[in-house]
């Protein structure tokens, strides 16, 4: 038998009694698969491990659900079979849309969380709406706060699986078929597995879990539950065949088709290779307009292009040494991924045609000045895991650059560093990482560059805080890395207590307080800075955000001390509703040769409305404004307004317009495209772009329209 079975409970009937108290189940087998429309048949399901444990964490830990859930589990050689009666008293006020998948935030849903090596560290996430609109992804417990925070998951790996969902007068129904083959596990006889079910009901800000969690302990998959099966035999090498034509034509110049191919193959169940020729790097998706005026620091751009974001988790250190951004034109990548026994391995390979600067100070000025460049891009990373939510792992970064095949090896950019993560008494976690970076740009080789970064974090029911140390010389330069800011000996210290009143109307109450010191490398204090701080969260997920800044900022050899305020709300109220919105203000820098303290004022708002199912209206508008001071004349005002309209026709057939507008540059983005997604790698879609800039007469202009078509097809044995 693939599966080993457990008594299943009647359909309907009384519970199954002994182990959903233990949250560790034996998966029944299925002796004929389920068709998987969202309606539960009970010939079929009535033979599964069957539970309806579930338990509050928000808003009341440790609660009852208002509603009901039942859940069911089974399994073939081929298949887990997962599915879910979520019962409402008011199934008018489910929350579902109709949108593309992996765009359903917001909605009601179940959300699965499966660690396939039970490690507590990694998870594979499949989610469904109401709807049957599918999400997945990848959780990473221990995750390094990116730019602009993180969700739950990073829902950018796709995998394949079946899924659809009926909403009927009892609430909604969920089914499930993950393939074994769109996931990675041990090469061990007897499986057994970390396992997390979650079910979301917007509207009550209800948030309810297979296996109580809670805030007592720290760490999310260390709280799951697990199932255990028989290894899957019907696997056998899974080899994936993806090809995609693209076909491009700009203004009135001829059109340019280009054909490549995506290969993935798995070597083991737990090792995978990709490689991609002539690959589609291109993006559907256009980076959100961001205000490019006055910044001090480089702007940051996620990646959003398919074959990077594939295990780019495994990539992730403190430090971010493999923004893969920075490979701006590969014509071939290969990337190898997998895990043997405690030991997750990952590498990267790919050739850039059109690589970025080096920017190296007092070294070769204007060497990579020019464009053109061609470069060789290698990363390698290996991570042990040592125990429980513990591992320490090492990276190893080079970028070969040339202007040229013959003067590939003439520079380069070369970083090798350690780094680790270790959980001790429950609640408190100790991180590292030492980096060192070496770099050959013309003539010039630099000597071994050291960096550090070491934190130390508690995280309780009510206390947290952390304390980090940051080590960064202003000669330190990673070729495949990005900083904000280097040439820096800082450090900071930030803690917050939780009040859990833990009410309908109001779920908790988080003040804090952060200290920033950083000394630049000449010893002069370049910032210091106190931010005391307040978070409310509470009904239908309103939050509440108010901080003030004071203190110390060094530019340019001038110091300026200030004070900013900082007051943000977002809330969804309704389920067409999603707002966010914030408002700072107060003493700034004008960053230039020469300098000035002035006042500085930026607000946001960010609204999402679904006036149906299928349509959405999201709006992203940004108002920027410097004054020599406060009252005082006007240097800059920059208003940016992002619109994206989208219609989903059907599941797969979906219809998007973008217009963004920059009337500080007075430039105008238009796109439309008619998307057609199948499953992830089955897709085709066609877009027309249209840039144009406004004169001195406020006539727009054209300075260039864009046509594009994409076709892939997903192949798998």
């Amino acid at each position: 038998m693939i599966c080993a079975a457990l008594a299943g409970a009647a359909f309907g009937g009384s519970r199954t009694a002994a182990l959903p108290a233990a949250f560790d189940l034996k998966i029944a087998a299925f002796a004929a698969a389920p068709k998987i429309d969202g309606i539960l048949e009970p010939e079929i399901w009535e033979n599964a491990t069957r539970t309806e444990s579930f338990t509050q964490y928000l808003p009341v830990e440790g609660a009852a659900p208002s509603e009901r859930t039942v859940g069911y589990l089974g399994c073939d050689g081929e298949n887990l079979y997962l599915a879910f009666r979520c019962f409402d008293s008011d199934p008018r006020a489910v929350r579902a849309r109709l949108t593309p998948r992996d765009q359903s935030r917001g909605d009601d849903g179940v959300r699965v969380f499966i660690d396939t090596f039970n490690d507590k560290k990694n998870a594979f996430v499949f989610e469904v709406n109401p709807r049957g609109i599918q999400s997945d992804g990848v959780f990473t417990e221990v995750r390094r706060m990116g730019h602009g925070g993180f969700d739950m998951y990073d829902r950018n790996w796709d995998a394949f699986f079946l899924a659809d969902a009926r909403i009927d007068d009892r609430g909604y129904s969920i089914e499930m078929a993950i393939p074994f083959k769109s996931l990675r596990y041990p090469a061990s006889p007897a499986q057994t597995w970390g396992f997390q079910v979650q079910r979301t009901i917007r509207r009550k800000n209800e948030e309810i879990f297979w296996r109580p969690r809670t805030r007592d302990v720290n760490g999310f998959l260390v709280q799951a539950g697990a199932i255990a099966f028989e290894k899957p035999t019907g696997t056998g090498k899974n080899l994936e065949i993806m090809p995609v034509i693209t076909a491009s034509k700009v203004d009135a110049g001829k059109i340019e088709p280009q054909a490549g191919i995506n290969l993935k193959y798995g070597i083991t169940s737990d090792m995978t290779a990709d490689m991609a020729l002539n690959p589609d790097f291109s993006q559907v998706e256009a980076d959100i307009p961001q205000v490019a005026v006055n910044q001090r620091y480089p702007l940051y751009y996620p990646e959003k292009r398919p074959f990077f974001l594939e295990g780019k988790e495994l990539f992730n250190t403190p430090f971010e040494l493999n923004y893969t951004r920075q490979i701006v034109d590969p014509t071939w990548g290969v990337k190898l991924t997998g895990t043997a026994g405690k030991t997750t391995i990952g590498f990267l390979s790919a050739m850039d045609e059109n690589a970025p600067v080096l920017d190296i100070p007092g070294v070769a000025d204007g060497v990579f000045k020019e464009t053109g460049n061609r470069s060789w891009v290698n990363v390698f990373r290996v991570r042990r895991e040592l125990f429980a939510e513990s591992y320490v792992g090492i990276l190893l970064s080079d970028k070969e650059i040339g202007r040229s095949a013959s003067g590939l090896f003439d520079n380069y950019s070369r970083v090798a560093g350690v780094d680790g993560s270790f959980k001790f008494a429950g609640t408190n976690r100790f991180s590292f990482q030492f980096v060192g970076s070496k770099n050959k740009a013309g003539a010039e080789t630099t000597a071994v560059v050291p960096a550090a970064v070491v934190s130390l974090a508690h995280q309780s029911r009510h206390v947290s805080a952390s304390l980090e140390w940051t080590y960064l010389p202003p000669d330190f330069e990673a070729g495949m890395g990005y900083f904000e800011r280097k040439d820096v000996k800082s450090l900071s210290a930030r803690a917050g207590y939780s009040f859990l009143p833990q009410t309908d109307a109001l779920i908790a109450v988080t003040p804090t307080v952060e200290y920033f010191r950083t000394y630049d490398f000449s010893g002069a204090l370049t910032d210091d800075k106190a931010t005391v701080g307040l978070r409310l969260n509470g009904w239908r997920q309103t939050n509440v955000f108010f901080e003030v800044t004071k203190g110390l900022e060094r530019y340019e050899g001038v110091d300026f001390r200030g004070t900013q305020a900082f007051l943000g709300l977002s809330t969804e109220p309704f389920s067409w509703l999603n707002l966010f919105v914030m408002h700072s203000r107060g003493d700034g820098i004008y960053y230039s040769e020469d300098p000035y303290q002035g006042w500085k004022s930026n607000t946001g708002l960010w609204i999402t409305l679904n006036p149906t199912s299928s349509l959405r209206l999201s709006y992203d508008i940004n108002h920027d404004a410097f004054f020599t001071r406060r009252g005082g004349e006007n240097v800059y005002r920059i208003n940016l307004l992002s619109q994206r309209i989208s219609y989903q026709i059907s599941k797969p057939l979906s219809l998007r317009w973008i217009t963004d507008w920059d009337d500080y540059y007075q430039t105008l983005y238009l796109s439309f495209l008619v998307a057609y997604a199948l499953r992830p790698g089955t897709v085709f879609y066609f877009g027309i772009e249209d840039n144009r800039e406004r004169d001195e007469n406020g006539i727009f202009r054209g300075t260039g329209r864009y046509f594009f078509i994409k076709f892939s097809y997903w192949w798998r044995t």
